[in-house]
């Protein structure tokens, strides 16, 4: 009589199925994630006063408020897709020490990661902002020679001298990072008794002989989810900007407001209406023309408007929002095609779901604060940086 033998391997993919059928706790994500990014962000502060434009150093505690608030869901996707990983690789409660320390460097590095990359992203931006500084003095009647007749090559240098100091202070700072998260790791792990719970409570062995529960999604209806949050996402960017169109061209600031309103109601209708082919036609045409006006202004420049034939430059708030309607237009285009097969698939698991849904969340943050440069800047910035979907 055949036995089955329990291998490592089996054992692993066993943890791994199991895994796959649970999720982990969103007050394990944020008891990590919070005091990550507010740590993280104090950093960014630092270096932001010490090399940082000048602009941007005034009101230090406020621009450490807003700003670590508006990275914490990328550090609460960080966060999610490290404890994911333990959860897969240790199991649910990972009681022994090793992994509680494999598990909690996880974390750490994860949070350390995206600390560097909030770092590199605002050094970049000062760096931006004080290079057009130097070029606005450069070019000044009468600057020039305040500054000793400083001509190109001189601006140059200057330019190279300020970005060598931004790399500079990014590798000062990145030495610090690992150690503030790894300590602010091992404090929660120490309040939570040296154990990580990394998936929420069994549910009751269902019996195989019985339908799935009605409750449980369908690939094609996380396809839908993601569809409506993508189009709600790209919305809300869009809404940011339409007081400063409206103020800067009426066109432009109407044409967002008719399109917010517009992918507002479209994912409105697909709540209600589920995978209704009209309404999916609809969600693809939103998506798919704003994208290509973006392309086209990015590339060649609008034929019209106050800048007509003068491409745009790319921004941050317009890169994201461009992201949202890649997403939303192949999520449409999936359930326009979608086949039986694909409605019989089992969804991804809970945790797969719920990093889908960090990621969304963060994407619309981070591009709305984008958009909304009182955020990042309280001086006004020229709206060739601050442009979203089709610039003008």
């Amino acid at each position: 009589m055949a036995t089955t033998a329990h291998t490592p391997a089996t054992a692993a993919t066993a943890r791994g199925a199991e895994a796959g059928r649970r999720s982990v706790p969103w007050k394990t994500v944020l008891a990590f994630a919070v005091p990550l990014a507010y740590a993280d962000g104090y950093w960014l502060i630092s270096l932001r006063g010490a090399v940082g434009a000048i602009e941007r150093t005034d009101d230090p505690f406020g621009s450490w408020l807003r700003e670590s608030t508006v990275v914490l869901p990328v550090f609460v996707f960080a966060v999610l897709a490290a404890l994911t990983l333990g959860l897969r690789w240790f199991g649910a409660e990972p009681g022994r020490t090793r992994t509680v320390v494999a598990t909690a460097l996880l974390i750490a590095a994860a949070g350390t990661i995206t600390g560097i990359a909030a770092l590199a992203a605002s050094s970049a931006y000062d760096y931006h902002l004080q290079s057009a500084h130097l070029q606005t003095i450069q070019a000044m009647p009468g600057m020039g020679s305040m500054q000793g007749h400083c001509d190109t090559t001189c601006l140059a240098q200057e330019k190279h001298a300020t970005l060598t100091l931004h790399l500079r202070g990014i590798l000062l700072v990145s030495r610090w990072l690992p150690l503030t998260n790894l300590a602010l790791v091992a404090w929660v792990v120490a309040i939570m008794g040296g154990r990580l719970n990394l998936a929420t409570a069994r549910r009751r062995q269902q019996d195989p002989t019985q339908p799935e529960p009605t409750a449980r999604r369908s690939r094609a209806q996380q396809v839908h989810l993601l569809l409506v949050g993508a189009l709600a996402g790209t919305a809300a960017i869009h809404a940011a900007v339409i007081p400063q169109h409206l103020t800067e061209w009426a066109a432009a600031g109407l044409f967002f407001l008719l399109l917010t309103a517009g992918e507002l109601t479209i994912a409105g209708l697909l709540l209600t209406h589920l995978r209704q082919r009209t309404t999916l036609l609809a969600a693809t045409a939103i998506s798919l023309g704003p994208l290509l006006l973006w392309l086209y202004s990015r590339a060649a420049g609008m034929p019209f408007g106050p800048e007509p034939g003068t491409p745009e430059p790319l921004g941050v708030p317009d890169c994201l929002a461009s992201t949202l309607e890649i997403a939303s237009l192949l999520a449409a285009i999936a359930l326009l095609h979608s086949t039986p097969s694909l409605r019989r698939r089992s969804p991804l698991s809970p945790h797969h779901h719920a990093l889908t849904v960090a990621a969304l969340i963060a994407v619309t943050t981070i591009g709305i604060a984008g958009a909304g440069l009182g955020w990042f800047n309280p001086f006004e910035v020229p709206a060739s940086h601050s442009s979203t979907g089709m610039h003008h």
